[in-house]
């Protein structure tokens, strides 16, 4: 049997005549080496810390631990804001959060458009000046 003997590069630098059984094993051994350079090539272990995550794909969305305590620090001062507030100032407050129109909470209030205007004026006022 006639194998070919290869450079690093892959060409044949020469063929030569061996007996059989060598010629299978060198074969064999030859296939190996291939399938393991091929393997070598599509499952290379890559360690994760060297990545560069890039795009939304990779984003957390959560708040980091920094984040946490910043938006409990804001509800915190929020909550003492609405303490300063009046009665009738908070209910039309939680009103306007909850996404009703200074037309629709006239009419829950059983007030005037202007009132609620003006109500939402001085809360606006007192927040200016509470959170400078």
């Amino acid at each position: 049997m006639k194998i070919k003997l290869k450079d690093n590069d892959g060409r044949v630098i020469q063929e030569v005549e061996v007996d059989d059984a060598f010629g299978e094993w060198y074969v064999e051994e030859e296939r190996k080496q291939e399938n393991a350079e091929r393997k070598h090539r599509y499952w290379v272990t890559v360690s994760l810390d060297s990545l560069q995550y890039e795009g939304e794909w990779f984003t957390d969305s959560s708040p980091t631990p920094a984040e946490q305590c910043e938006i409990l620090e804001e509800e915190k001062r929020v909550a003492e804001f609405k303490k300063t507030l009046t009665p009738t100032q908070l209910r039309r407050l939680e009103m306007l959060e909850e996404g009703m129109s200074e037309r629709e909470i006239a009419k829950a209030d059983n007030a005037s458009k202007t009132s609620v205007h003006e109500t939402i004026e001085q809360i606006k006022k007192k927040y200016h000046e509470f959170f400078r």
